[in-house]
């Protein structure tokens, strides 16, 4: 047997499955780091309660490698596969190629030995767990929810990362063409209610209070200061919209919903993309931790107790805080 080739662990496969409860994963790019790190003190601790996940870019990955059990693979992932030279180009702008080199990260997922995915293991969860992935209609911009098999896992995982305008094309799932679904859902909270859970975790990559994403600002800085197409500008005004909707609904949740959020306190040291080693191991460090401290009350949390949201990684001067709108469109595909 390689030993260098990921394994699925059965560690916490038969953990009991409390009904109604899900867990939502933001994306942002190499930010995913302090979600691999969340999500591997979880595994550590056996902990994985959850019925449904939902997952946005690099969330997606990153709930795939926890529902399966594989600790460790998401962080090395985005630690070694996200810094090698040619991911990130940003002069490939200005020419046909992508500034983001999606084709080759996804390809190690699917041929290398050291990398490879066991995309086979997600069969494994029908009847059990619900792995749903975000990705955004190019067309309409409409949200789409894909749920994976193993056939299709690294398409969809790969339509839900493919950042508009640094990946060019989209990715083809069906008959249609598809893109990051941070455009339209970047947290999905909303979905996982709607797919009946009532008790949700949301792990964040930014501040918990923060008002809105840094997607206007870099995606401005990129233009070098040329015009931004009208292309741009409505994936923005919609990722705005759906941001700022999410936010509603973690603050305000419906009656008999609990929402604990899972964040850092302060905004992250690595970037997206472009990331330095440092950075991303610091930040996978400061999401361990914040896994370790959710720990200490998710537990108890699945029992019966006050409703509202609260948060864990953050200071909060709210009510029910722990320290340390309709539906968006949508398409449904299997």
């Amino acid at each position: 047997m390689d030993q260098n080739r990921p394994e699925a662990s059965t560690s916490i496969r038969d953990t009991a499955i409390h009904r109604g409860t899900a867990i939502v994963a933001e994306g942002g790019g190499q930010r995913g780091i302090y979600t691999a790190g969340v999500l591997d003190a979880f595994l550590s601790a056996g902990f994985n309660p959850f019925e449904i996940g939902v997952g946005a870019s690099a969330g997606a990955q990153n709930l795939s490698s926890y529902f399966i059990s594989m600790p460790g693979y998401a962080m090395r992932a985005i630690a070694e596969l996200s810094v090698t030279p040619n991911f990130m180009v940003p002069y490939r702008w200005l020419g046909k190629r992508s500034v983001l080199d999606l084709d080759m990260y996804f390809s190690r997922l699917l041929d290398d030995p050291i990398y490879q995915f066991p995309c086979g293991e997600i069969d494994k969860l029908a009847g059990r767990r619900r792995l749903v992935f975000v990705a955004t209609s190019k067309s309409d911009l409409t949200a789409t929810y894909l749920e994976p098999d193993s056939d299709s896992l690294l398409t969809h995982m790969k339509a839900s990362s493919a950042v508009p305008f640094l990946y060019k094309g989209g990715v083809a799932v069906d008959s249609d063409i598809l893109v990051d679904g941070g455009v339209a859902d970047p947290v999905p909270v909303r979905r996982a209610h709607a797919l009946g859970a009532n008790r949700i975790v949301v792990i964040r990559t930014v501040p918990g209070y923060a008002a809105t994403t840094c997607w206007r600002q870099r995606l401005k800085a990129l233009r070098l200061g040329r015009a931004m197409p009208i292309a741009m500008s409505a994936m923005l005004e919609r990722h705005e919209q759906a941001y700022d909707d999410a936010m509603q609904f973690i603050r305000q949740p419906p009656a008999g919903v609990e929402i604990v959020q899972i964040a850092p306190e302060v905004p992250l040291h690595s970037q997206v993309f472009g990331s330095r080693s440092d950075a991303l191991m610091a930040d996978y460090a400061i999401g361990r931790q914040a896994g370790e401290a959710a720990l200490e009350k998710l537990p108890c949390w699945l029992q019966p107790a006050p409703l509202g949201s609260r948060y864990i990684g953050e200071r909060r001067s709210q009510s029910n805080s722990y320290t340390n709108s309709p539906l968006p469109t949508e398409r449904i595909r299997a």
